[in-house]
């Protein structure tokens, strides 16, 4: 199945909306034509959520009309068949109960409606000069190569894969909000040249910086772990992904509870 490329207004689109975030047009228009790996990714897992939803409501009201039809059928019919005495017209109303009874019975097994996993969306790379640019880069290197790679682990072993999804989801939410804080600081440095809220804004980067380096690095453990996965012979005595998965969304999760977050 051939890829779906994007149409010049889309890339129009998300050119404009990097430069009103504050990158110049070069950059903008790498980061609307990069990481097209995780855009597809969290493209599909939308598309998949809408269908699910979709789905889970067209049976939902299903259940709810032949519950009440069945319902109405049953009263009617029983209705008229007192006042008739016609005895054919129980058999309407025995076959519009069993419909109503049967559909509430469905209705209270169908369960909640369908919640997903919560796609994350690529983060915005930084302007040239910012500081932590290449700690950016690095992070939506690393999660793409995740990605890729939860595809190809699902294939072996569906838990594992989703083990790496699980993660990638949980942790992308803390790091993203790094990258986006880092844009920030960067554009308010740029704003104020020659401040003390210029220097503490460098300042603060620098120390946003540094988490998003942890981060990278709990995601190349991760991403270790699944290509040892992908080498083993035995698929028996698998690796245990399990621990690094924990680690980055412990480690995210730390992100996201901290104050300065």
């Amino acid at each position: 199945m051939s890829k779906q490329a994007r149409t010049p207004a889309e890339i129009s689109a998300m050119v404009e909306a990097g430069i009103a975030r504050g990158l110049n047009v070069i950059d903008a228009f790498s980061a609307a034509t990069g990481n097209r790996t995780l855009n597809r990714a969290h493209k599909k897992e939308l598309a998949t959520q809408k269908s699910a939803r979709r789905k889970y409501r067209a049976r939902l009201e299903s259940f709810r009309f032949g519950a009440v039809a069945g319902g109405g059928i049953a009263i009617a019919g029983g209705t008229v068949a007192i006042v008739s005495s016609n005895p054919a017209l129980w058999f309407i109303t025995i076959g519009g109960a069993v419909i109503s009874l049967m559909s509430i019975r469905r209705w209270r097994r169908l369960g909640p409606e369908p919640v997903g996993r919560g796609s994350v969306a690529p983060a915005t790379p930084l302007p040239r000069g910012a500081i932590g640019r290449d700690c950016v880069k690095r992070y939506l290197a690393v999660r793409t190569q995740v990605v890729n790679m939860s595809s190809s682990v699902s294939v072996l072993h569906p838990a594992a894969g989703k083990e790496l999804v699980n993660a990638d989801t949980q942790a992308a939410v803390a790091l993203n909000a790094l990258c986006d804080r880092l844009l920030v600081l960067h554009q308010l440095a740029a704003s104020l040249p020659a401040t003390a809220a210029a220097a503490s804004a460098t300042s603060a980067a620098q120390v946003v910086a540094s988490r998003l380096v942890l981060g990278c690095d709990s995601y190349d453990k991760l991403l270790a772990a699944a290509a040892e996965l992908l080498a083993s012979p035995d698929l028996t005595g698998m690796v245990n992904l399990q621990p690094a998965a924990d680690s980055l969304i412990a480690y995210s999760h730390g992100l996201m509870r901290a104050s300065d977050l």
